[in-house]
């Protein structure tokens, strides 16, 4: 019968040195995922609350444009009825004065000064 015999054991290498590792090697900290997102739900918490007030800026900065909007509206239609009535005025006047030129009566005097 054979038997079998112990493996011959491996040689060992003269050279049991390992590599010197690297002296400046970032090691960034491995977060826990629990930790990763909280972080992440506080950032956007953040966020949101910027967008939120950035939002009620806009809607204080629009309700301003509008009520000057509407003060400039109602200057322009103050003019704007000023400038009616006195082209009415002056029609009124053109007619009259052409009543006048059709009287006999009607002589204008040109006076200059100087």
């Amino acid at each position: 019968m054979a038997t079998v015999a112990d493996p011959a054991p491996a040689k060992k290498s003269r050279n049991s040195r390992k590599a010197l590792k690297q002296k400046n090697e970032i090691v960034e900290p491995t977060l826990s995922p629990v930790s990763v997102k909280v972080k992440d739900a506080k950032s956007f918490e953040k966020e949101l609350m910027k967008m939120q007030a950035m939002l009620e800026n806009m809607k204080i900065e629009k309700e301003k444009t509008e009520d000057l909007l509407k003060e400039k509206d109602e200057i322009l239609k103050k003019k704007e009825e000023e400038l009616e009535t006195k082209d009415v005025e002056q029609e009124k006047l053109k007619v009259e004065l052409k009543k006048l030129q059709n009287m006999k009566e009607f002589k204008p005097n040109m006076v200059t000064i100087s």
